[in-house]
């Protein structure tokens, strides 16, 4: 441990935690999950307008930190250049990002909002239609994005600008927190921070695993056992755990390449065999609905008619992503050394809904579809056999099926992975002391993450207490509200204080004309600087 340089005072706590936590869980699943949904129905029914207004505030805040001075800041010095280009720099935001829920999701929830539509309106009709995929977007659209960006910038200001030796939440909350940034407070932001992260990320194992074994089932025309999902888990361990045991540059940003191109082909190909016409017809609707109801669906609480949907979508979405939103934000922060302040919020807030608006507007169009023009039951397949069923009805219906479906199974894995392997890294750099020369924990710890994740995986699976541990990944949304709201005043305090106006003004009109000695070493040291001063 001593080589590893391990935070024994976070590590240990959140290794025992997780295990106090999934004994009961295996002992009576049925009870632990009616207990914690007791307790989500709570927070959801009574707070629900803080998830509702807290995306909202963030897009206020990054609308004023775009368009001001600050957003022209530099995540490094005059001289730092970004570490990756810009295409495996978005393929590693992206795929870290949505993992491969999105080609699980983006079938079956405009099917769901089919059959349980909002605001009132008779399921199975043309209205219910109609706002199958608005929603589909909305739910992974721009306040999603905006969730994840918020840690990612006072992270990577810390990282690169102020140079902190940590790469903790705690650590980006200094500013305010003082020397309690590494007491007991500091300590339990990051334990709650890791809690949630293995939550969240061992439930997406128990989400989509069964979905791959369901492929693998009908590749090889073998039955779906329990056996065929451990190994399945077991690949994904092989691939992230090599992936993380590379580190960045060959691995994550290999396997980020690699998805992306396969993903996008795979999308190309269901554009053009599908419904060319009413894809783009109904996503550009779908589009303009979701924009003009956009503040309707974004504060809707069911207030006066007691509807369960804005608690069940809305707020149940933004608790969920709030719970990914440290991975997201540590990683992004980590591989944006040398981007501006703006490129980081517009890459995310703008070009990730984007993707993911793509995704809908293929899968979640062919799915939907096939059930209007009666090709293919599909909600009667969902409520009847199950939602893997469904998606497996969906899938073959495609030409070419034999061949599109080992695609999708390596599309599945590979997405997987890049977001497995990126919460591996974020454990073990959370969980050790400083970081590395190459500003990574060494390989051995991150190997150890990538195999806590996966039996956590296989654990869910086994004892079937899937719906508790997701529902109690979902509940820390509650306190890291507190969490990313601290490092936000922070971020805000700490970057007045080295770009406010006076300080501002001194560099860019002080300089001597001619060169001094003194002032060019009190330049170089100055390690953020606003975009173009640095020719200056």
């Amino acid at each position: 441990m001593k080589k590893l340089d391990v935070e024994n005072k976070v590590l240990w706590p959140v290794l025992v935690i997780l295990l106090l936590g999934l004994v009961p869980v295996g002992i009576n699943p049925s009870a632990a999950a009616n207990i914690v949904g007791t307790i989500l129905g709570f927070i959801t029914g009574n707070f629900g307008w803080i998830f509702v207004m807290f995306p909202l505030m963030i897009l206020i805040f990054f609308a004023w930190l775009v368009f001001s001075k600050f957003g022209q800041i530099k995540l490094g010095g005059p001289s730092d250049k970004p570490e990756f280009s810009n295409f495996s720099w978005f393929a590693m935001i992206f795929t870290t990002g949505i993992g491969a829920e999105i080609m699980y999701l983006s079938i079956i929830e405009p099917i769901t909002f089919f059959n349980g539509p909002p605001f009132g309106i008779e399921s199975g009709t043309l209205s219910a239609a109609e706002w199958a995929i608005p929603y589909g977007f909305f739910n992974w659209g721009i306040l999603a994005w905006a969730i994840y960006a918020l840690p990612s910038i006072p992270m990577a200001y810390a990282l690169y600008v102020k140079k902190i030796p940590h790469f903790r939440l705690s650590a980006a909350c200094k500013p305010i927190l003082g020397k309690h940034s590494e007491g007991l407070p500091g300590k339990i932001v990051d334990i709650v921070m890791m809690l949630g992260l293995i939550g969240v990320v061992g439930t997406s194992i128990g989400l989509v695993a069964p979905m791959i074994a369901q492929l693998l089932g009908e590749m090889f025309n073998i039955p779906v056992t329990f056996g065929l999902l451990v190994i399945v888990i077991a690949l994904w361990v092989i691939l992230f755990g090599g992936s993380v045991y590379l580190g960045l540059r060959n691995g994550i940003k290999r396997l980020s390449d690699f998805n992306l191109i396969i993903v996008a082909a795979i999308l190309v190909f269901v554009f053009l065999v599908g419904p060319k016409t009413f894809m783009l017809d109904n996503s550009i609707q779908s589009l303009g609905t979701m924009f003009n109801d956009f503040f309707n669906m974004s504060l809707s609480l069911g207030a006066i008619n007691n509807a369960s949907f804005p608690q069940d979508w809305t707020v149940f979405y933004w608790a969920w992503w709030i719970g990914y939103a440290s991975l997201i934000g540590l990683f992004t922060a980590r591989i944006s050394k040398g981007r501006t302040i703006k490129q980081v919020i517009i890459t995310q807030c703008l070009v990730g809904p984007v993707g993911c608006w793509v995704f809908f507007g293929v899968f979640g169009n062919y799915a939907l579809n096939l059930q209007l023009s009666k090709v293919v039951p599909v909600n009667s397949i969902m409520a009847n056999s199950g939602q893997t069923e469904a998606i497996m009805a969906v899938i073959n219906t495609l030409p070419f099926s034999t061949i599109i479906i080992p695609l999708l199974v390596i599309a599945y894995l590979i997405f997987s992975a890049t977001t497995f392997d990126g919460a591996s890294l974020i454990l073990s750099s959370v969980a050790s002391k400083k970081l590395g020369r190459t500003g990574q924990p060494p390989r051995i710890h991150r190997l150890f993450w990538a195999l806590i994740l996966g039996g956590v995986g296989i654990t869910i699976l086994a004892i079937g207490g899937l719906e508790a541990v997701q529902l109690s990944s979902v509940i820390v949304g509650v306190p890291m509200i507190l969490v990313f709201s601290l490092m936000t005043f922070s971020f805000v305090k700490s970057v007045k204080e080295d770009f406010g106006q006076e300080k501002t003004t001194l560099i860019k009109y002080s300089e001597p004309p001619i060169s001094d000695a003194k002032n060019d070493t009190v330049a170089e040291k100055k390690e953020g600087v606003l975009l173009g001063e640095e020719e200056r």
